[in-house]
């Protein structure tokens, strides 16, 4: 007798994104109670189970979820707000912004426009750093997303409510606490850099993540100024600040990386350190380009991120699949550097990795998060797929995603999203972004 299962994908090219990079040509997964119960061929499945729903892949690549390593979600409010300049410059203009129109409200719109943008691209899953998490959480449960957050670190008041250092301090250990078992929810804590901290609160924030045991992300080695000022401020690099002051012991993942030395990348690998790419930010900033082909040569997991949607502009990880591949190629003068299967995994597996959470989702496999997606390959651009891997990383686009699942939750069908009452968010977020622009009319961008 067949095993009852709420849905049955099937018919298309499975890619599970495992370890061995297995996969079926004609291929199916099963999903019961929001997890993988099984993954194989077709044939297998069908024999094997009856589904309540089922939906047909043919001529699609069924894959897991995209994870989004590192983004600043609500930052869809500063879209295109400050264009054609450097790391710093950026900070300045849109920190004004910030400082005028971040409140919980507004980083509630801007978040879940992010989330909708995401889900609607493939990403089921993200790892956010901003102000307010609780309202990115809000945003990212509504369409049953996982998300890693929380509290940002700050040597000054910050654009939220928290003034003094006491308060973020207060503030992340109750979010942590308030966060944990939460289902699909994964806390964190986010110091901002090393240039917006001292020694002194980096390792309170370690000795914080160890007690309370979550793990880190923070900015590290992104830009030209920033390696000059932490040289200055530490006489040392980034990497060598977080490693004296500990918080690259507790399952690190540092955003960026792009200026790293070879001890900065041996250190890296011997902590067991992540780094997250960014490679449209990074290029669009003329911040440089990162040494991804080396670090994993090093054994330094690398996740993939399409960072703010204010400076990187979208939210797209198949755009950024392809930049990276693409700058690897031009950065190591070897257009073999990075593989495509190897790029489909940092927006996969090794993304989930980077961002402490591969046990739940990055792979299909039995027991995770039922967060698949299936990509059509019926464009003409999609014509002929000789490599799937090579498929998504050069030909596939956003538009490609035709059913998305997060956590079993089906919230993109046939490239529609499935949110009752976006509409009325939209509505709040095109509010508050034509406030922002009445507010920088005239001003330079």
């Amino acid at each position: 007798m067949s095993e009852i299962v709420d849905t049955l994908i099937t018919g298309g090219h499975v890619l599970t994104m495992d370890e061995a990079f297995t996969q079926f040509s004609d291929g199916a997964v099963a999903i019961q109670g929001g997890r993988i119960v099984d993954c194989g061929s077709a044939a297998e499945l069908a024999e094997r189970y009856d589904a309540t729903s089922r939906i047909d892949a043919e001529g699609a690549i069924i894959m897991p979820g995209l994870v989004n390593g590192h983004c600043h979600a609500a930052m869809t409010l500063f879209r295109g707000l400050v264009e054609n300049v450097d790391l710093d410059t950026f900070l300045d203009k849109v920190g004004a912004a910030e400082a005028a129109f971040v409140t919980p409200e507004n980083v509630h719109v801007g978040a879940a426009l992010a989330c909708a943008e995401m889900a609607l691209s493939g990403t089921t899953s993200f790892v956010d750093m901003y102000w307010y998490p609780h309202e990115t959480v809000r945003a990212a449960r509504a369409l049953n997303m996982g998300l890693v957050t929380g509290p940002v670190f700050v040597a000054f008041p910050g654009f939220d409510d928290l003034a003094q250092w006491p308060q973020r301090i207060a503030f992340a250990e109750e979010f942590c606490e308030e966060m944990k078992g939460e289902a699909s929810v994964y806390p964190t804590l986010a110091p901002h850099a090393c240039y917006t901290l001292d020694e002194d609160k980096l390792r309170e924030i370690a000795a914080m993540a160890e007690r309370l045991d979550v793990p880190v992300q923070i900015h590290a080695a992104e830009a030209p100024s920033e390696m000059a000022q932490v040289a200055d401020q530490y006489d040392a690099t980034p990497v060598e600040v977080l490693e004296r002051t500990g918080l690259l012991a507790r399952g690190c993942s540092i955003a960026h990386g792009v200026h790293l030395s070879d001890s900065d990348i041996a250190t890296l690998a011997d902590a067991g350190t992540s780094v997250v790419h960014n490679p449209q930010s990074n290029a669009k900033l003329a911040s440089g380009v990162a040494r991804v082909a080396d670090l994993f040569e090093a054994g330094v997991s690398v996740g993939l991120g399409t960072d703010g949607p204010s400076t990187g502009n979208d939210l797209d990880m198949f755009k950024a699949m392809r930049m990276a591949a693409m700058l690897q190629s031009i950065h190591t003068g070897r257009p073999d550097a990075l593989a495509p299967r190897k790029v489909v995994a940092m927006a996969t597996r090794e993304g989930a990795k980077a961002a402490g959470i591969g046990a739940d989702t990055g792979s299909l496999a039995p027991g995770k998060r039922a967060d698949v997606i299936c990509v059509s390959t019926k464009g003409l651009h999609m014509r002929p797929v000789y490599d799937p891997y090579a498929a998504l990383v050069y030909s596939a686009g956003r538009d490609d995603v035709a059913h998305v699942f997060a956590g079993g939750r089906h919230i993109v069908s046939e490239g529609k999203l499935d949110w009752p009452g976006f509409d009325v968010i939209l509505q709040q977020f095109e509010s508050v972004a034509a406030d922002i622009e009445e507010a920088h009319q005239g001003q330079p961008k």
